[in-house]
């Protein structure tokens, strides 16, 4: 027992370390022998894990990076019937963790980034990370919906449209912000994401 639980601390350890130097350097930029100094292991525990790199990410994706999306966005939303409010709510926990790490500004959003990096180049990880943004989609879908029969968003809106339409704003507002790291950028670009969630009431 005591053998499972060190391998398992092992993988995560190695999982998380990835991730991190990912986030930072990105998928390409980041070597294996970065993962294995920085996680404090061997190559050979990466390779028992892990066949590669890439397998690794694979990884990364279906597991960290799914549930980090559950718990910003899947988690919160259960059970809403003002999605508005929520999602409101989710983008100022979001403002606070920025203020409290303002590295984050330059690293972006770990799904978008790779999206953007992998998605054209490998077929395994495009399908991983449209499966993590299907998890981000319905949640929202499912809200709206919610909101709908609540009468706490304005009729006749399209719900998976609506929830398409919020995931790739913000994803798109994570790229800028990765460039535009001012604060009096931030603030405006806050200010319209909340102007607009704020048309979708009735």
């Amino acid at each position: 027992m005591a053998a499972t639980r060190q391998a398992e601390e092992t993988r995560q350890r190695i999982l998380s370390t990835a991730l991190e130097l990912f986030h930072s350097c990105s998928f390409k930029g980041t070597s294996v022998n970065q993962i294995v100094a920085e996680a404090g292991i061997t190559k050979g525990a990466l390779f028992h894990h892990f066949k590669g790199k890439n397998e690794l990410g694979y990884a990364i994706v279906d597991e960290l990076l799914a549930e980090e999306i559950k718990a910003l966005w899947v988690t919160p939303l259960e059970g809403t019937t003002d999605p508005v409010t929520s999602i409101r709510e989710i983008l100022e926990r979001m403002g606070e963790e920025v203020r409290r790490d303002p590295e984050a500004l330059r690293r972006g959003c770990p799904v978008n980034n790779l999206s953007q990096e992998m998605s054209a180049v490998d077929e395994i990880f495009r399908e991983k990370l449209k499966a993590v943004y299907a998890l981000w989609l319905s949640a929202l879908e499912e809200a709206f919906r919610a909101g709908l029969a609540a009468g706490t968003v304005k009729e006749g809106i399209d719900p998976f449209g609506t929830a398409t339409v919020i995931v790739a704003l913000f994803e798109g507002a994570a790229g800028l912000v990765k460039v535009h790291r001012e604060e009096e950028f931030i603030n405006t670009l806050g200010e319209a994401l909340h102007s607009m969630l704020e048309g979708l009431r009735p």
